[in-house]
């Protein structure tokens, strides 16, 4: 008995080289993988690879964006020619994501890092140790659940073009993604692209800061299965995932579906979260045409913490939340794309797709009256958001010229209201909004042996529609807010081959971006002031033009990307350091600023089985002068919640196979919370460890995570507080993050 247990054990290397069937040339970045498992390897620069696997494996897919899938047998020193023509399902992603040697600044998150790193958190803090330029805030102090949002290269999210598939997450009115309420996402991702900077046409909200592309799980050729994941940790956090794969069904259909159930009492008092999801994913796959369909249904229950507290009371009591523990919301979002690819040729393709995505639900706020007694405000919001688009993609036979060109367009309808509890049924305020875009780009790209050029160009044009309520302003109608925009937004770029292994590139882009509902009005509610402001057009659009340069370095052992950018801005919408409402910052157009850095990303591998990996970031940002509504000038101020210092740092070992220890750090310098740039008023800078053990065997694998081992108090947003609502600044307030904590996750898969 034991003899035949230590057969069915036996490891083996294998290796082998995947090449171009039409070139012979080496393919980069192919993935590996083994039937029925979820392990697996990536070729290297020369398209080699080695893999260990045990003696009675069975046979490994070999697969590449644009060319066709191929399975193989196991054994040692194969030559896999992979043919071109791909599956249907890749041209999804192609219209909005930039290919992976483009002269673009570019971070892609792969399935195997998702697999092996992702454990339920929002895909913001996930980014935020993986790619550069990126940290993160959570409301509840758990980076797990509740409201959690992000910046990029010091830019908030609103800047940052987000989309699934290629179809927008943003709100297209305030620009806002929300991932609370679409809680355990992540667990549905294929991939994650991150541009920095301008980056290449998509659709939706401007690439501003940068755009961030989800692709949803592949399902052309997956095989049949499924998988349980069940989640515990600190702060009563509990997760359970439930996903289940049909595989191809008569090779020509596919389904997906998965269900998530997350509850957290949250770290900071009434930061409680209660949210559950479903995903579906299902398909037709033809030799020359695929029709997919994309998914999800979600909601989720929190308890608000949006509201910074004075470091004074923090250190009192960390878990200290101002709101009152009745100010909850209850917020559903929806969201359903059906993509049609056709293949005319190996050099022609099509893409076209149509979306829907709604959200809505109940924002409570609490305050005493002046008798003392409780009043409460419910501020619903419910939007709609049709859309189409349509790309084509064509090659030139000798594959020198690549030619892609898409519209886009929507309907985004909105309602805003405010209502008296228990009264929910008759709001005594009442606004829609309504904004259409039509949207064009065309791409060319030229490419020799060593040398690709490309030109982008995007056309958009806009309208805004907004009914203020005049009954509740108590005032003659004068009218709609409306607003209409047409930015022209141009990139060009090069990349030359040095070597095989060594890439220079560069880039330009200009972008412009139209404010948001919150910055036209001044706030959330339309008063009369704030409608004169919007119909005197106070507020204008913001421009960016964006100069990158960069260099990409891979060898076997060694994958380095180093680039610098220099983002001029005009106009820039920015925040000034004071707080509106619901933890939302003022922001004022500022007439001249710019950011300029330099940003690095590495993996290394010192032994077989020890890898050193990061990022880092340093960025001077300086704003030329600006001038408040009261007539007070800054001059050569750094901008709001802007650090100069980002940098993450870890080390992965492998003692035997399938066991992963990691110990990773991140470091993020101080940056100022208001304009004048006073050294009481600051974002302290924070430097957090976190360790995980990683363990599969056969089908199960258990990942338990500490984290903040030091057991670090610090702070990762916050602004200036008034607490007593007399006029004057009583200090910097901050939105803690939990102490030491743990989180333990177990994956059953069939």
């Amino acid at each position: 008995m034991s003899v035949s247990v230590l057969f069915a054990f036996a490891q083996k290397t294998i290796t082998g080289k995947v090449v171009d069937a039409e070139s012979e040339e080496p393919i980069v970045d192919a993935q590996i993988k083994i039937i029925g498992e979820s392990s697996g390897t990536v070729s290297n620069l020369q398209g080699e690879f080695s893999l260990e696997v045990t003696e009675n494996l069975p046979s490994l897919i070999v697969s590449y964006v644009g060319f066709k899938k191929q399975t193989v047998e196991p054994t040692d020193n194969l030559l896999i020619r992979l043919e071109r023509g791909g599956n249907l399902e890749e041209v999804i992603i192609q219209g909005v994501r930039a290919a992976k040697d483009d002269p673009v600044t570019q971070s892609v998150v792969d399935r195997k890092t998702l697999e092996s790193r992702y454990n339920g958190e929002q895909p913001i803090f996930l980014l935020e140790n993986l790619t550069p330029s990126i940290y993160a805030y959570s409301e509840s102090g758990t980076k797990v659940a509740n409201y959690g949002n992000l910046r990029l290269r010091g830019i908030g999210q609103e800047r940052i073009n987000m989309t699934l598939n290629g179809i927008p997450l943003n709100d297209m009115i305030d620009h806002g993604v929300f991932f609370s309420n679409f809680t355990d996402i992540g667990n549905n991702f294929e991939s994650i692209q991150v541009q920095r900077g301008v980056g290449t046409s998509t659709n939706g909200a401007a690439s501003y800061a940068g755009s961030i592309n989800f692709e949803s799980v592949n399902i052309e050729g997956r095989e049949a299965g499924g998988q349980v994941q069940l989640g515990a940790g600190s702060f009563g956090t509990y997760r359970a995932n439930a996903s289940i794969s049909t595989g191809m069904i008569k090779d020509k259909w596919s389904f997906y579906g998965s269900y998530s159930r997350l509850v957290s009492d949250g770290y900071r008092d009434n930061t409680f979260t209660d949210a559950r999801s479903f995903f579906f994913s299902g398909g037709y796959f033809g030799k020359k045409d695929a029709i997919k369909i994309t998914a999800f249904d979600s909601r989720s229950k929190n308890g608000l913490g949006y509201s910074p507290v004075l470091a004074s009371d923090l250190e009192a009591d960390p878990t200290t939340n101002y709101l009152d523990e009745n100010d909850t919301d209850d917020f559903g979002q929806q969201l359903v794309q059906i993509q049609h690819t056709h293949n005319f040729s190996d050099q022609l393709k099509s893409l076209a797709s149509l979306y829907y995505g709604g959200s809505g639900g109940d924002f409570f706020f609490t305050y005493n009256d002046t008798d003392s007694t409780k009043v409460q405000i419910n501020y619903p919001l419910y939007n709609d958001h049709y859309g189409f688009m349509a790309n084509i993609f064509w090659n030139s036979s000798d594959r020198k010229w690549r030619v892609s060109s898409g519209i886009h367009t929507y309907q985004f309808d909105r309602v805003n209201e405010e209502s008296i509890t228990p009264d929910l049924a008759n709001p005594y305020y009442h606004e829609t909004s309504q904004k259409r875009e039509f949207s064009w780009f065309g791409k060319v790209e030229w490419e020799s042996d060593k040398l690709l050029v490309f030109g982008d160009l995007q056309v958009r044009k806009q309208n805004l529609d907004i009914t203020p309520d005049y009954n509740f302003l108590g005032i003659p109608s004068q009218g709609n807010i409306e607003k209409d925009w047409t930015f022209v937004n141009p990139k060009i770029g090069a990349r030359y081959d040095i070597t095989d292994a060594f890439q220079i590139y560069s880039s330009f882009g200009r972008t412009g971006r139209e404010p948001t509902r919150i910055d036209i009005i001044g706030g959330f509610t339309i008063y009369e002031p704030s409608l004169n402001q919007a119909l005197t057009d106070a507020f204008e659009p913001e421009y960016v033009n964006d100069f990158e340069a960069g260099l990409r370095f891979n060898k076997s052992n060694l994958a380095l990307a180093a680039n610098y950018f220099y983002m001029d801005f005009e106009n820039e919408i920015a925040p000034i350091g004071e707080l509106l409402a619901f933890g939302v910052q003022k922001r004022a157009n500022i007439p001249n600023s710019y950011r300029a850095g330099i940003e690095l990303d590495f993996n290394y591998y010192m032994l077989k089985n020890l890898r050193v990996f990061g990022t880092a970031t340093y960025m001077k940002s300086k704003i030329e002068a600006f001038t408040t509504p009261e007539g007070v000038v800054y001059e050569s101020s750094n901008p709001v919640l802007t650090p100069e210092w980002l940098s993450n740092l870890g080390i992965a070992y492998d003692p035997v196979e399938n066991l992963t220890f990691t110990l990773s750090g991140k470091y993020v310098g101080e940056s100022f919370l208001e304009l004048s740039n006073n050294p009481e008023l600051v974002l302290p800078d924070y430097f957090v460890a976190d360790f995980s053990i990683n363990y599969s065997w056969r089908n199960i694998k258990l990942a338990f995570e500490a984290n903040n081992l030091s057991d670090e108090v610090y702070y990762t947003n916050g602004a200036p507080v008034d607490v007593d609502f007399d006029g004057t600044i009583d200090g910097p307030g901050y939105l803690v993050n939990s102490g030491r904590n743990y989180f333990l996750t177990m994956k059953f898969s069939f």
